[in-house]
């Protein structure tokens, strides 16, 4: 009777590093009181194989596949001396496949909780994205225009954000111009008079800015002649002064806009990107200048143990047996290669005597308790 594949052919589990091994089971398992110790080596290393294979879990039915899979290689008489016990809880399917049923097991349970991850995380992905949209739809939202006032509104956030930003910067307004903002703002008294005086003392492109009136004259200055038209809404820039950015970011974000030949803005709220891109670079460049708390050491390398891995990999090179992902610096041949020239010769010699070997006749297979087969 034919039977139907055990795994659904969509199943692809070579992103998984991982293969999980129930302990008891496999130790309970019939196959442990059945096959040899070299046959037992092959049908796990068959299993590791098939976990990457698409469908996870299955087999090619094909001798020098199985072989190579198993570790022999392209010595198939090798293998067919341990294919029988590797084998072990293999069938055919009717795609022309071998699939072991614990295996298949395992591979559905993973790529069912990979799907459930994925869907997890792209929700996730969806409600962050709204709730960013929403965030910034709020944050740009052009305010209302009101009718003309001789003495208007002003956002008492952005002032001081504007006043505090001032006084950090040389030539700022000395304390007693700057601690009555509304009075600067009407235009009453001294402190009009004040604010006049040390903005002439002040270089020009360091503007004395304690207002939103100020904010709004300063800026009209950093796009010259440029046809902006919203002049009411500089409102929508001086709110980026509450989110953190500061006017050295609001100068270098209208500067790097009014550079693009092909851009010409209508309205300020047009450079609101500008700016908080111009924020952002700031920020990222502010990262990489700080130092790193800690530098966290790698532990030595156990010379003994890198010349065993070394040795590994450059007879597994002459067998014709590297692997894509193995370092090139431990390949014999490849221009960066570190490994001593004697780990390579001494690999080349024993890869070199296993193929005598094989050439002159394998050696007598042997029984369980160690006697030549007849």
């Amino acid at each position: 009777m034919t039977v139907e594949p055990l795994v659904p052919a969509h199943i692809d589990l070579r992103d998984f590093p991982f293969m999980p091994l129930e302990v008891a089971r496999l130790r309970d398992s019939a196959i442990v009181d059945e096959i040899s110790g070299d046959e037992f080596r092959a049908a796990i290393l068959l299993w590791c194989a098939s976990w990457h294979q698409v469908p996870a879990g299955s087999l090619p039915n094909d001798p020098k596949q199985l072989s190579k899979f198993a570790g022999y290689g392209r010595v198939v008489a090798e293998w067919d001396r341990v294919a029988e016990g590797a084998l072990y809880g293999w069938i055919e399917c009717s795609d022309g496949r071998l699939y072991h049923p614990v295996v298949a097991e395992k591979a559905i349970e993973a790529w069912e909780k990979k799907a459930e991850f994925t869907s997890r995380a792209a929700s996730r992905a969806e409600q962050a994205k709204a709730a960013a949209q929403a965030r910034w739809s709020k944050t740009d939202q052009p305010e209302p225009t009101e009718p003309t006032d001789p003495a208007p509104k002003k956002s008492a956030r952005s002032s001081d954000r504007m006043q505090k930003q001032c006084d950090r910067m040389p030539g700022a307004l000395p304390e007693h111009a700057g601690s009555n903002p509304e009075r600067e703002y009407k235009g009453q008294g001294q402190g009009e008079a004040a604010t006049r005086a040390s903005a002439r003392e002040a270089p020009p492109s360091r503007p004395m800015i304690t207002d939103t009136a100020q904010f709004a004259a300063w800026i009209r200055t950093l796009v010259g002649q440029e046809p902006v038209l919203f002049a009411h809404d500089t409102q929508s820039l001086a709110r980026l002064l509450d989110e953190g950015c500061t006017l050295a970011d609001v100068e270098a974000g209208i500067a790097a806009a009014m550079a693009k030949p092909d851009f010409r803005p209508r309205q300020w709220s047009q450079l609101v990107g500008w700016v908080r891109g111009a924020a952002k670079d700031r920020l990222e460049a502010e990262a990489k200048a700080a130092p790193t708390a800690r530098t966290v050491a790698k532990p030595p390398v156990d010379p003994e143990l890198d010349r065993r891995n070394r040795l590994a990999k450059a007879t597994a090179h002459f067998r014709d047996e590297w692997r894509q992902g193995w370092p090139d610096d431990m390949r014999p041949g490849h221009p960066t290669c570190t490994t001593a020239a004697d780990v390579i010769e001494e690999a080349r010699l024993a890869v070199e005597r296993e193929r005598a070997v094989y050439a002159n006749g394998l050696p007598a297979r042997r029984d369980r308790s160690g006697k030549a087969a007849a």
